[in-house]
């Protein structure tokens, strides 16, 4: 599916009515959800990795911080499949480390660390499909 389709879909999609679309083409599946948020990034090309720079936090009662998806994509743990894992349980972290990528749409997109911590939890595994809002990571 070419980007100019792409970004075509995305914007008669925002201008529509519909809550929820998924397309599948050509090995590509695209899926388009509306909440109170919507985050969408359409490149066709990658000179770097962007980092999604959304407040993807959420306190918790046993005093550690949940790290949500901020889109929709695929998980991966480490930059590259030969490479070691950018955390894992019990890494500790600086606020502003990489915790691991979504790829959405063939764009790499790096989850930094929102808060200094010991990673406590990884909720997901690599190369699962992620959801917007969906929590990936305790932090403590």
């Amino acid at each position: 599916m070419e980007m100019k389709k792409v970004r075509e879909l995305i914007k008669i999609f925002e201008k529509s009515e519909v809550h929820k679309i998924e397309v599948e083409q050509d090995g590509l599946r695209i899926k388009l959800e509306k909440e109170t948020k919507q985050v969408v990034q359409a490149t066709s090309q990658v000179a770097q990795m962007p980092v999604v720079e959304e407040k993807v936090i959420e306190p918790t009662e046993d005093n550690s911080t949940k790290v949500k998806a901020p889109l929709v994509g695929t998980f991966y743990t480490a930059p590259s499949p030969d490479a070691e894992p950018f955390v894992s349980k019990g890494t500790t972290v600086k606020k502003g480390d990489v915790l691991c990528i979504i790829e959405a749409m063939k764009v790499m997109n790096e989850i930094q660390a929102p808060e200094s911590g010991v990673v406590k939890e990884i909720l997901v595994n690599n190369g699962d499909m992620v959801e917007f809002d969906q929590v990936i990571m305790k932090i403590e």
